[in-house]
């Protein structure tokens, strides 16, 4: 087999992952469905223009040329074209929308990352309320556990809590930059070395602890109540606080965190965020939040938004890597019993019915199956 013919970063599904992928989708369309969301779909192909206003993340896209000319690009991301879509029809507002599809995107060379990917996720548009995020976190709170057998952790985080708080000790906009990439990045020892400029700056103290902030919210709360913030940080802290607070009355089983100095999902998100992982796995399987602005991108007038992103790609390979395999069974039979194969087959655990037309032939399918060969003809069992 020529695995050259391939693209870099895509593979081919079969087997038991292939299964439960199936599985795993089903069960995310059924959760989402009944709880009034409407599916849309978007095409593939968009115009590179789309994306162009984003970074989307440490990665390129496919870029390919139409019959015109024109730079068009495999959809990277969901939410933007799902905002062109809206900003180019008469959509009645508010709405829920919920999609399924593959994205692609080109990682860093030898990052292990695929460049194909399936997701789903939601939409919630012209919601304003705190409601729409609450509604994430609740589907977030379901599916995990429908999809998986152990709890996830959900960490917490605003989107712009960065810029706010930088704002308070610089108005150089590259500064902020860069000291705000060094944070996401953990660079600590970058980090401090940047933030020294800033000494005399009541703010500094916080500066310095402020790669530390992450964990418990009740810890975080705890230590934030040390500093003298502004008006503007507080009101993020005290939305972070509401949430923690309705999440500790509705969703008693959900373990959370809180991260101040984590980087939003994407440059387009302006509020709350929120991500899901397992301990049993790297990577993100759920992420989302708010981005208010985002439509003002496509059109003149902005639109409240909450979205979020569910990878099946990662949660399948959870499960899969927790699910012990059944060992198979091939059953060889003749034409004339195919009705007493089927009977055995519907109770036979990891059952597969042998086509192969003479018993040599069918002991070579098993042991290139790792199969336990049932052999019918005879009536003997053979190992």
């Amino acid at each position: 087999m020529n695995n050259n013919l391939l693209p870099l970063g895509t593979r081919d599904e079969f087997g038991q992952r292939a299964v439960v992928k199936k599985h795993l989708i089903s069960v995310i369309e059924n959760s989402i469905s009944t709880r009034g969301f409407s599916k849309i779909s978007t095409p593939l192909l968009e115009k590179q223009a789309v994306f162009e206003p984003y970074q989307l993340g440490n990665y390129q896209l496919y870029r390919l040329l139409d019959q015109e000319g024109e730079t068009i690009v495999l959809r990277p991301d969901m939410t933007l074209p799902i905002a062109r879509f809206l900003s180019s029809t008469n959509v009645s507002l508010p709405q829920k929308f919920w999609y399924l599809g593959d994205i692609f995107r080109i990682s860093r060379k030898l990052s292990g990352s695929y460049n194909e990917l399936t997701q789903a996720g939601i939409e919630l548009v012209g919601y304003p309320s705190i409601k729409a995020e609450f509604e994430c976190l609740v589907l977030v709170n379901q599916l995990s556990q429908k999809l998986l057998d152990e709890p996830i952790e959900l960490e917490l985080g605003m989107a712009d809590f960065a810029e706010v708080v930088l704002s308070q000790v610089t108005s150089n906009e590259e500064l902020k930059k860069t000291v705000a990439q060094a944070l996401f990045d953990k660079q600590i020892p970058k980090y401090e070395q940047l933030i020294a400029q800033f000494k005399d700056k009541s703010e500094y103290q916080f500066l310095l602890q402020w790669p530390r902030l992450f964990g418990k919210p009740e810890k975080i709360f705890k230590e934030l109540k040390k500093f003298d913030l502004s008006s503007k940080v507080q009101q993020r802290i005290k939305k972070l606080q509401e949430v923690v607070s309705w999440a500790k009355k509705n969703l008693l089983n959900q373990t959370f965190s809180i991260d101040l100095s984590s980087q939003a999902p994407q440059q387009y998100y302006t509020g709350l965020t929120f991500r899901g992982f397992s301990k049993a796995g790297s990577g993100y399987l759920f992420s989302g939040g708010r981005y208010d602005k985002l439509l003002a991108n496509f059109q003149d007038v902005s639109e409240s938004a909450v979205g979020m992103g569910i990878n099946i790609d990662l949660i399948t390979d959870l499960v899969v890597n927790k699910t012990k395999p059944k060992k198979k069974q091939l059953i060889y039979f003749k034409t004339n019993q195919w009705q007493e194969a089927e009977s055995l087959l519907k109770g036979t655990p990891g059952g597969i019915l042998s086509l192969s037309d003479n018993l040599n032939n069918a002991q070579i399918e098993a042991k290139k199956l790792n199969a336990t060969l049932i052999d019918m003809t005879e009536g003997e069992f053979i190992g």
